[in-house]
């Protein structure tokens, strides 16, 4: 087990990092040519839809409308879930009774969302009653913790509202509830074995919970919270639903499966989005350099979600809930420019921490490969550990946990592959540590120094059992292989109708064949991207590559490929066309 103090900055070159990719194995779904023929005859779309809408697990005509179709009056009826009705007659009770209330939230996108939404809702009931808390990831931690309950029972909360955490919180619900608090816990993380007794727990992932749909994001059954309360106090279904913008970001955010209402969710919010009244909102896409564009998903993972999160990751998740809440437009921006700020200073340690890891992951893998990356030093920063845990996965294609150490106590976050269950991982080595949370692809967790290299070996033998060596080879999944003939622009703008994608609903991603590459150049600063027109008999092809600017060398003009690609519509000079955005090649001939 290896370990490293201070981080200096790291500098490697473009050249040694790409030396350092793994090959891609491509896996091309199967066609299923009858079912497909049926959704292109019954839905009016082409067979290269239909064939997606098939990889996506869509096996019926009734799935497949609900998938390109479904709206908001197809979500669920929130008090399908066990102890809503009771939650919300509670939350109405204490409004009405003037209660102190207490909505605590987590310090992600997610948490701080929920805590939003729900304070917007309910504050033209509550008014003055009405709290919030978010706690300070470098100095409390993740959840629930014994020092905020003290606080809120002196302070005289009488009602506790968890959003986005407090299914682990057994110790804690019973210290709140011993002084004179009703807890109501609405979380979608996994359950423990043992649950906290609670007024009220509103998780989907509960067992044996009759809700429909159990992959709601913390906002998302914070939402369904929402439509209880509002059914009971006579919240407007317009003002309800102004908020979804909220929801879909943190929907987004925290790469919950993008089908059933997560779909339905972030379709109403990228609407909502385009008018959105919410100060906070506006403000933070202009400052993204936003403000003349559609929002898509990816403009919600990519530049909004990582500027909230900074705040969270740095101590300062006020900022981000204060932004939410902000009602005057100079403050939002204000705000929104703080934030901003504080990106960058979360890229900067980052960018430290990320090269102090790799040396750490080279040395580990250089003496003994393995299935797993367990990396920790001491002055590593607790806010940036996911995100970093997320690209050594990237790069090593391995399960990873990074934990920072604060004297003899540590704090990780974990990532992992696909195929590797990390939260179930944890379990199995649960022995030798002092805590943990999370998910089947992110995880939390508290460790104390001397359990390290336990731990480190427990998390590696279970891993063995896991995963055998095809499971260690990064793969690019496509959905169908087509003629270049058929990358039209048709097609571009057909695929549109699938959105929005993310999570267990990627961007569709084809490929060709035996493709001429003809002009390909080396584009963008340092040539880090590559542009090249593809060629067959019949049809030419407009293709950008970012970040392949290193395979220029092994390619010239009239180049044999096979393209990877998502197709896109370009448009420049108010002309559009078909471009192929490409995310792997491989040589056939020279």
């Amino acid at each position: 087990m290896l370990t490293c103090g201070v981080c200096f900055p790291a500098v490697f070159s473009f050249k040694k990092q790409e030396e350092l990719m793994i090959e891609r194995v491509w896996q091309i779904k199967q066609p299923q040519p009858d079912l497909c023929r049926t959704f292109a005859e019954n839905l009016g779309v082409s067979p290269v839809i239909s064939q997606i809408l098939i990889n996506r697990g869509i096996s019926s005509i009734d799935q497949a409308r609900a998938f390109l179709g479904g709206t908001i009056s197809d979500l669920h009826d929130p008090f399908l879930f066990p102890g809503m009705d009771r939650a919300a007659e509670r939350i109405v009770q204490a409004i009405q009774d003037g209660e102190k209330i207490l909505i605590f939230g987590d310090y992600d996108v997610d948490g701080i969302t929920s805590v939003a939404l729900l304070i917007r809702l309910l504050y033209p009931y509550a008014k003055r009653n009405l709290f919030y808390h978010i706690p300070n990831r470098l100095e409390e931690g993740y959840g629930l913790n014994s020092a905020a309950i003290e606080k809120a029972g002196r302070n005289g909360i009488t009602l506790l509202i968890t959003v986005d955490c407090g299914i682990t919180a057994v110790a804690e619900i019973e210290l709140a509830k011993s002084l004179g608090m009703d807890v109501i816990v609405s979380d979608h993380h996994e359950p423990p074995a043992v649950l906290p007794e609670a007024l009220a727990l509103i998780n989907p992932k509960i067992p044996d919970c009759p809700y429909p749909f159990r992959d709601l994001c913390g906002a998302g059954v914070a939402f369904k919270l929402a439509m209880a309360v509002s059914d009971k106090i006579g919240i407007s279904e317009e003002a309800l639903f102004r908020e979804i913008d909220l929801v879909a970001l943190a929907t987004v955010a925290d790469m919950v499966p993008l089908f059933g209402e997560n779909r339905i969710i972030v379709k109403a919010g990228l609407e909502r989005i385009a008018n959105t009244t919410n100060e906070g909102m506006k403000a933070l896409i202009a400052v993204c350099g936003l403000g003349e564009r559609a929002i898509t998903t990816g403009h919600l993972a990519f530049y909004l979600a990582p500027r909230i999160n900074a705040a969270g990751r740095l101590g300062y998740a006020q900022t981000g809930i204060n932004l939410f809440l902000a009602t005057d437009p100079d403050q939002a921006l204000s705000l929104a420019r703080k934030l901003e700020a504080e990106n960058r200073e979360r890229q900067a340690i980052e960018a430290e921490l990320t090269g102090c890891a790799c040396r750490q992951a080279e040395e580990l893998l250089a003496k003994k490969d393995q299935r797993t990356l367990v990396l920790a030093g001491d002055n590593w920063h607790h806010g940036v550990l996911g995100i970093v845990a997320s690209k050594i996965v990237e790069r090593f294609y391995r399960p990873a946990i990074l934990i920072g150490w604060d004297g003899t106590e540590g704090r990780g976050s974990g990532r992992s592959i696909q195929g590797f269950h990390l939260y179930h991982a944890l379990e199995e080595c649960a022995g030798h540590l002092t805590r943990f949370g999370g998910h089947e692809s992110a995880a939390g967790l508290s460790i104390t120094r001397n359990s390290l290299d336990q731990f480190a070996e427990a998390f590696e033998n279970h891993a063995q059992g896991c995963l055998d060596d095809s499971a260690m080879i990064p793969a690019l999944n496509a959905d169908v292989e087509i003629e270049l003939e058929q990358a039209t622009l048709e097609l571009a703008r057909q695929l549109t109708g699938l959105e929005p994608f993310g999570s267990q609903n990627p961007e569709p991603i084809l490929v060709c064949r035996n493709i001429m590459m003809v002009s390909p150049k080396g584009v963008g600063g340092n040539g880090k991207h590559l542009k090249f027109k593809a060629q067959s008999a019949n049809a030419r092809l407009d293709g950008i590559g970012f970040g392949l600017g290193s395979r220029l060398p092994d390619l010239q003009s009239k180049t044999a490929v096979d393209l990877a690609f998502a197709l896109e519509e370009n448009t420049w000079n108010g002309v559009s066309s078909a471009q192929a955005n490409v995310k792997d090649l491989k040589i056939v001939s020279a």
